[in-house]
């Protein structure tokens, strides 16, 4: 172990000392922004970008994450570009950041983009969500003379999810200035532009089929047997369109509503939230409002055979000015009421 450490301190010397040639703007480190996180154990690739342009034949990755509730580092090479490589990984203890680090001292000889590495975390039940990032001045890919090459770093955050619900993830968010404004995958399409902070959206599905089911409901005769989980990380946009691929949409738009709960244990749990913008070519499309945009939220399709007709039984209790408007035409007919007698008894008199 005390050898592996003098390997470490030396490599890394030569690589910060060594002046920077050959380098490709196109090689690229980047993780994943938005990985959801259910169980006790996350494993986070790390992906590697214009390998072919450049000649990497070794590498320190330094990766940096919240500990609070993320322990036990490991490195994964099973199935990465560093598959059967020696590959050496440690705690860095010399105070200059990041928490875990990761090094191939030399025999790198991939040509092809991929995942690079593996990190593996355990993860506490009370986790909630972490960036996971690079320590750019501490993360080196070099070639064979140990030069340095240049590359641009992405970094990644991790996300609690509900577990039952981690299938075909969407999401639109904002990081800096790289904004991914819509995101589609399992039925549902997001889109948004409006994030005027950063922050991500994230919709996972619980594998339910596209098809309506009876519902229990008072309002809804069917309800989606597929419900999606929505949380957020950071900041909300202004509004969020959900593009939901329904087959055999019928009209009228008042068919349909889009239903939401904080608990999915039950389907009687929902209730409407929205009514939809369009529904046209199998697809029915929302709008929520930031207000209406909750975290930790439950989300389903509800459908109507006979939806109540709001223009039909628009103010079928009357407001307070058609109250006046009664009184005072009652008034004004019991007078002339009044008078009408008034006047046949003047006359046979």
């Amino acid at each position: 172990m005390i050898l592996k450490s003098i390997h470490i301190v030396i490599f890394v010397q030569l690589l910060l000392l060594t002046v920077v040639e050959n380098s490709f703007a196109a090689l690229e480190l980047k993780i994943q922004k938005n990985q959801t996180v259910s169980g006790g154990q996350i494993v986070i690739p790390i992906q590697i970008n214009g390998v072919s342009q450049a000649e990497i034949a070794s590498y320190i990755i330094r990766l940096d994450y919240d500990d609070t509730n993320l322990s036990n580092p490991v490195a994964i090479i099973e199935g990465t570009l560093s598959a059967d490589k020696d590959v050496v990984s440690n705690t860095p203890q010399d105070g200059k950041g990041g928490k875990f680090v990761i090094t191939m001292f030399s025999g790198f000889t991939a040509l092809e983009d991929g995942v690079l590495v593996k990190m593996q975390l355990d993860v506490n039940q009370n986790f909630t969500s972490s960036d996971i990032s690079f320590v750019i001045d501490k993360t080196v890919l070099a070639n064979a003379s140990y030069t340095p090459l240049d590359y641009s770093a992405s970094d990644g955050v991790l996300i609690a999810f509900d577990a039952s619900y981690e299938n075909n993830v969407v999401s639109v968010g904002k990081d800096g200035t790289e904004v991914v404004e819509f995101s589609e995958d399992g039925g549902l399409r997001m889109e948004s532009s409006s994030f005027t902070q950063d922050g991500y959206v994230l919709a996972g599905h619980n594998n339910g089929n596209t098809q309506f089911e009876t519902s229990a409901l008072n309002d809804y005769d069917q309800v989606l047997s597929r419900s999606w989980y929505f949380d957020i990380h950071e900041s909300k946009p202004d509004t969020l369109t959900l593009r939901f691929a329904i087959p055999q949409v019928e009209e009228p738009i008042s068919y349909y509503g889009l239903l939401t709960a904080t608990d999915d244990s039950s389907p009687s749990n929902f209730e409407e939230l929205v009514r939809p913008l369009v529904v046209d070519n199998n697809t029915v499309v929302f709008q929520l409002s930031s207000d209406q945009l909750i975290e930790k939220q439950y989300y389903t399709v509800g459908f109507k055979f006979q939806p109540q007709n709001t223009e039909t039984h628009a103010h079928s209790i009357p407001t307070i000015n058609e109250w006046g408007f009664i009184i005072f035409a009652g008034i004004l007919m019991a007078i002339s009421i009044r008078r009408m007698k008034y006047a046949s008894v003047k006359r046979t008199a």
